[in-house]
């Protein structure tokens, strides 16, 4: 049986975030999102966070490198980076704002397990210039665990960039996050809730 969505934020009506929503975020860097296809309906599933709140996002969904050419195409034309930890991955610093040139950045949307598979099964991706954080906030996602002790969600990792590299002021998007957890906990049994 299907769950009733709300028509304008796409989330259940019982979790509805709209309330949450605050005034559109006018990045000029487009944050392009690389999305797992088990991420693509997870009820807590950040990404699409991104679309109610920033002006300049696009989530393309797929797992091999055919799934990808029309992103592909894209980068082939833009100025495009990957927010990725490899080996090569510039350093972002938390106090060097708007110093990156980009049109666009891709992050990849999935546990640890699936963004890192997305990466290794495009081998494109390892061409493009990439970029890690000096220091991460620590994560208020605390609906979804992660044995990494500094991991973001999506919308963190996205928000953290914007911060550094579009001099975007992202307080809306950490505030439509903390609505959406709020929500989520509502339904939580108490001892689920007392994992998280």
């Amino acid at each position: 049986m299907k769950r009733n969505t709300c028509s304008a934020c796409q989330f259940p009506l019982n979790t509805c975030v709209c309330s949450y929503i605050g005034p559109m975020i006018e990045n000029a860097i487009d944050i392009i999102v690389m999305q797992h296809p088990s991420e693509v309906k997870v009820a807590k599933n950040t990404a699409k966070l991104l679309s109610l709140q920033l002006s300049n996002v696009t989530i393309y969904i797929g797992e091999n490198e055919s799934d990808f050419n029309a992103l592909r195409t894209r980068c082939a034309d833009q100025r495009v980076a990957l927010l990725y930890p490899n080996d090569q991955a510039h350093t972002l610093i938390s106090n060097n704002n708007g110093t990156v040139k980009l049109d666009a950045i891709i992050v990849l949307d999935g546990t640890w397990k699936k963004a890192t598979k997305l990466y290794q099964l495009n081998q494109w991706l390892h061409a493009l210039p990439s970029f890690k954080f000096d220091t991460c906030h620590a994560s208020e996602y605390t609906i979804r665990k992660s044995k990494h002790k500094y991991s973001l969600s999506t919308l963190e990792a996205a928000a953290q960039f914007l911060d550094i590299a579009d001099s975007c002021d992202t307080s809306a998007l950490y505030q439509l996050q903390a609505g959406m957890v709020k929500e989520q906990m509502k339904l939580m049994p108490a001892d689920v809730k007392a994992r998280y």
